[in-house]
């Protein structure tokens, strides 16, 4: 049985799993992606090696391979990465949550490490892969999947193949001239719907003094609230934090009825970080589809939640990788 290792390299954290070549995960491991303010590319470069070995040295991951048939059957490592990817020369281009990556050479450097062929590709492209491969989306060929976490991801499967390419989807212009993102342009989609921008607005809020629950969060310091406060404090009734949610379901609603009036999709998937708060946003964002998209193409379409919550980007890297392999070694 052939054994892929698949690594997500998300904004708050990274994944690390060792998959089957049928999408059971045999074992995993999450770390801290060091914050913005920690980062360097030697610190980042050094943990996602070391964080490898050291899952790799593990004696219940040795007892896991022996099962499987013994570490002989990794056949090589997948790397998700949020940003663009140079998939040629497997360098990040740009990372706007982790800037650290920007330019490492990550598909050279493991490739050096531990002697096994690596693809490196966009994060949430690998995480729709995933859901082709053994998720939710295995039954649709043509569908977009986003990713709500730290930041918002986007990934195209058409038909019933991975588009390898930049789906930028949360860096779409959604308000000409709005808030400010991190990828240096204003009015991106990433910056009213994604972890970030909850805890944005909310706080944007609070700062004009709109009455809430938030402000006696955190020790009374709103700056530290997360997207996992603003979430509680919506559930129980504050309606500044589930204002915040309906304002981002707005915002998606029109970014997913552009995509759908531009690609016919069969169905529209959302996963990430922000799954837990579907029923706080998810009413708002199909109003938004209905009033917008065009009714021949939006009347079948699926709008579904994500079957990977857990570790969709370093299984949908797995997948991905062994996909890789075996569709070069059809092609010699």
């Amino acid at each position: 049985m052939k054994i892929a290792i698949g690594i997500d390299i998300g904004g708050t954290n990274t994944k690390i799993v060792l998959a089957s070549e049928n999408g059971n995960v045999l074992i995993g491991r999450q770390i801290p992606t060091p914050s913005l303010s920690e980062q360097s590319q030697e610190n980042i470069d050094d943990l996602l090696v070391t964080s490898l070995k050291d899952l790799l040295s593990d004696e219940s991951t040795k007892a896991k391979l022996s099962e499987s048939g013994g570490s002989s059957d990794i056949a090589g490592i997948g790397i998700g990465v949020a940003g663009l990817i140079d998939r040629k020369s497997g360098i990040v281009l740009q990372s706007p949550n982790i800037t650290a990556l920007n330019g490492i050479k990550l598909k050279e450097r493991f490739e050096k490490e531990f002697s096994m062929p690596v693809v490196l590709e966009n994060d949430a492209n690998i995480y729709a892969y995933g859901e082709k491969w053994v998720g939710t989306g295995k039954d649709y060929d043509n569908f977009v999947l986003l990713t709500l976490g730290t930041g918002l991801g986007g990934g195209l499967i058409y038909n019933g193949e991975l588009y390898e390419g930049p789906v930028e989807i949360g860096h779409m212009t959604i308000v000409p001239s709005g808030r400010y993102c991190t990828c240096g342009s204003y009015g991106c989609l990433e910056s009213y719907a994604s972890g970030r921008a909850v805890v944005d607005r909310a706080t944007s809020l609070l700062e004009k003094g709109t009455d809430s629950m938030l402000a006696k969060c955190c020790g009374g310091n709103f700056y530290k609230i997360t997207p996992q406060v603003v979430y509680e404090t919506a559930l129980e009734g504050d309606s500044l934090s589930r204002e915040v949610f309906r304002e981002a379901g707005q915002f998606l609603g029109i970014a997913v009825a552009n995509l759908i009036n531009i690609f016919s999709l069969d169905a529209v998937i959302i996963g990430g970080g922000l799954i837990g708060a579907w029923d706080l946003f998810i009413e708002e964002l199909k109003t938004e589809v209905s009033r917008r998209a065009f009714k021949p193409l939006s009347a079948n379409v699926k709008v579904l939640k994500s079957a990977l919550t857990m570790d969709a980007g370093s299984i949908g890297a797995a997948g991905f990788l062994l996909n890789k392999l075996a569709r070069n070694q059809a092609d010699r």
